[in-house]
């Protein structure tokens, strides 16, 4: 399902659930824009739909929230992925990322009919949506396209909360780097612990051969040149630069510049080799 849109896959948990007939009702619905005012919030969406013949209706769909130690294994799981982390603070949600939550013995996407709860103020539906939920469902899974991170926000953290707990847990990482560095050093021998040396050193007239190193052909040598998976994620991740005045500007002309280099860079990269003469 990793090749899936989002919406896609929120309509493939709707089918598992046997929803699909009542989807197909809520579409039209949808589509017809009779869903007003849908907002998501943590671990509740809430919308009102007008009927014809009923009037407005209010519908509310409860999904289980994680707990704060699930999401700590969520946490803990995603801070051990560098390229997810780098995604996830570029803004970009890794599409196998419920894989991960899966990994971390959770579901991102409600896992059953025990993980979603649906009402309507006006149908009394025996566990299956009535028309006005359908469309509120549906619905809610294209929003899914343009804003995943809505995801997260079924699940009880919004973005700027896991955002803000990965950051942290590099800060955390980077500061425990210099104190296991110095923990290192601590450990080496000082020069005035040092005895005489056990090996004489060879003089440099009998290394000439070997001074520069082993050589290698160019043919051994590896290299992958190919485009960014993630476009200005280390710029991206820096954020503006946090100057008084121009800031936007400054941030602007960073990105056309970062762009242009790659392209060239590319361009440079894959271009015809010259005739040789």
């Amino acid at each position: 399902m990793t090749n899936m849109a989002w919406s896609e896959r929120w309509l493939a948990l709707l089918n598992q659930l046997g929803y699909e007939p009542h989807i197909r009702r809520g579409r039209s619905y949808a589509r017809r824009g009779q869903v007003k005012a849908l907002e998501v919030q943590m671990g509740r969406v809430t919308a009102q739909v007008e009927d014809r013949d009923l009037g407005p209706c209010e519908i509310e769909i409860i999904t289980n929230r994680l707990t704060d130690a699930q999401w700590q294994q969520v946490m803990d799981a995603l801070s051990r992925q560098a390229i997810y982390v780098a995604q996830l603070l570029a803004g970009d949600m890794p599409t196998n990322i419920d894989e991960l939550f899966q990994q971390a013995g959770v579901n991102l996407l409600p896992g059953g009919h025990y993980d979603i709860e649906i009402r309507c103020n006006q149908c009394q539906a025996s566990g299956q949506p009535c028309k006005h939920t359908a469309a509120v469902l549906y619905l809610l899974g294209q929003m899914l396209d343009d804003d995943p991170w809505l995801l997260f926000r079924l699940r009880g953290r919004d973005r700027q909360q896991v955002l803000q707990g990965l950051r942290q847990r590099r800060s955390d990482t980077d500061e425990s780097a210099p104190a296991a560095s110095a923990q290192t050093d601590n450990q080496h021998p000082t020069i005035g612990s040092l005895g005489q040396p056990t090996d004489q050193a060879m003089p440099l007239s009998a290394q000439i051969e070997s001074y520069w190193g082993a050589s290698k052909k160019l043919s051994t040598l590896n290299h992958h040149i190919a485009p960014p998976a993630i476009k200005l994620a280390l710029l991206r991740r820096l954020g503006h630069p946090p100057f008084p005045t121009d800031s936007l500007e400054a941030y602007e002309h960073l990105t056309r510049t970062y762009q242009r280099v790659t392209e060239e860079a590319l361009d440079l990269a894959y271009a015809p080799m010259p005739d040789e003469e």
